[in-house]
């Protein structure tokens, strides 16, 4: 699925995918296991999390960050890019 994600970049899209927690916050795990996060969404509650969802948003791939400080030291972060859908609505699959 990540090579039709790309070409839905900027668009409106509906995800069907596993609501799972990660560090960065609460993602859908679609069927080839590409993680989407979602925008302004720390994680999914226990009922949710595990379960089969839609979400519904804009999609936006953001770039990755630095994931080591001038010091050489590891720092928390998303060394490549990644999904995120802004303005997410959910509803259970």
């Amino acid at each position: 699925m990540t090579a039709s994600l790309d070409t839905m970049v900027d668009q409106t899209v509906t995800i069907e995918g596993v609501a799972r927690n990660a560090a960065g916050g609460a993602i859908v795990m679609t069927e080839d296991r590409t993680p989407v996060y979602l925008d302004g969404m720390d994680r999914w509650d226990r009922t949710t999390d595990g379960k089969q969802v839609t979400v519904k948003g804009t999609l936006r791939k953001h770039g990755g960050q630095k994931t080591v400080n001038d010091k050489g030291e590891y720092i928390h972060g998303f060394p490549d890019a990644r999904f995120v859908v802004e303005k997410p609505s959910w509803t259970p699959s």
